[in-house]
């Protein structure tokens, strides 16, 4: 039994696909989702497809409600059960996809983790006028809200990880904002409340999704195309755009088979996802400062860029 996290999906589940085929997992093993699952988005033919697909695969997963889906306990077809320790929602025809509800404390091995979901759509208006789904009760409610803050106050404001879809203004990524988009119009009552339990709550780490990247920071990790196992920040998979472009200067990690030795680097090709062995991420090939050609350098062990 294994727990792992990754962000957003919308729909677009090729990096649980990918997670599964190179892994041995059960569904003893849980996956969470920080939200924007794509489920309950459509509310027809083409979430039934994504469900019935998900439900064969060899792992359980727990999605945080996000934005843009609908909240399980207004569908008639979902029900009410406990799980490890708290209560999700689940239809009986998909037993191992649980939607997390607001609020609820479960447990990961030794560790626990609640749930906080709900965020602002800042392209409801676009929805709107498109006729594309929007869902009205998208942000927690006073009531969600109150209840969250009793069950903290339950456990007296102490949790290793929680788990939210939208984060706390201290972890805000201004950079990541669309230009398009006027901030002063964006309703963040979310964010100032999780700022707000933020400040009060003791906790070990704090993951969440929404922004469509990879971060990470001193207590907490933005997650998208990353999967990550629970707690260590291990890298699974990551499937998604690479960070780095050809002729880019870079610093990175070169494997000796002993030890690990920093280098630097212009990359000389972007290796095609899935190639070679570099399976589970984006890999580089590098020509170092003693124009030497490294092949296959992960992702993951490069740093960043360098100035020369």
């Amino acid at each position: 039994m294994a727990y792992y996290i990754t962000g957003d999906c919308h729909g677009e589940f090729s990096k649980i696909k990918l997670f599964c085929r190179l892994y041995n997992l059960t569904t003893e093993d849980v996956l969470i989702v920080l939200g924007d699952f794509g489920l309950n988005f459509w509310l027809g033919k083409r979430d039934i497809k994504n469900k019935k697909m998900l439900a064969q695969l060899p792992i359980t997963i727990l999605t945080i409600h996000g934005n843009h889906e609908a909240r399980p306990y207004e569908l008639d077809t979902y029900v009410e059960k406990q799980w490890n320790g708290g209560t999700v929602y689940v239809e009986e025809s998909y037993p191992n996809i649980l939607f997390a509800k607001d609020g609820e404390v479960y447990s990961f091995g030794d560790k626990k983790g609640i749930a906080i979901g709900g965020a602002y759509s800042v392209d409801k208006y676009y929805r709107l006028l498109t006729g594309r789904p929007w869902f009205e009760r998208e942000q927690p409610t006073e009531e969600i809200k109150q209840y969250v803050e009793n069950k903290l106050t339950e456990i007296n404001w102490q949790v290793d990880y929680v788990f939210s879809h939208t984060c706390p203004f201290v972890y805000e990524p201004a950079d990541l904002f669309l230009d398009f988009i006027n901030q002063a119009e964006v309703d963040k009552s979310t964010e100032e409340w999780l700022s707000k339990l933020e400040r009060k709550l003791d906790y070990e780490r704090w993951y969440f999704g929404h922004f469509h990247d990879n971060r990470e920071y001193h207590r907490a990790e933005m997650l998208y195309e990353k999967i990550i196992e629970l707690g260590t920040g291990t890298t699974m998979v990551c499937v998604g755009r690479p960070k780095f472009k050809k002729g880019e200067f870079v610093s990175f990690d070169f494997d000796t088979g002993v030890e690990k030795i920093e280098k630097y680097g212009r990359i000389a090709i972007v290796d095609a996802y899935g190639t070679f062995f570099q399976q589970k991420e984006v890999s580089y090939d590098i020509v170092d400062s003693e124009g030497i050609l490294n092949k296959h350098i992960p992702e993951s062990d490069v740093s960043g860029l360098r100035t020369i």
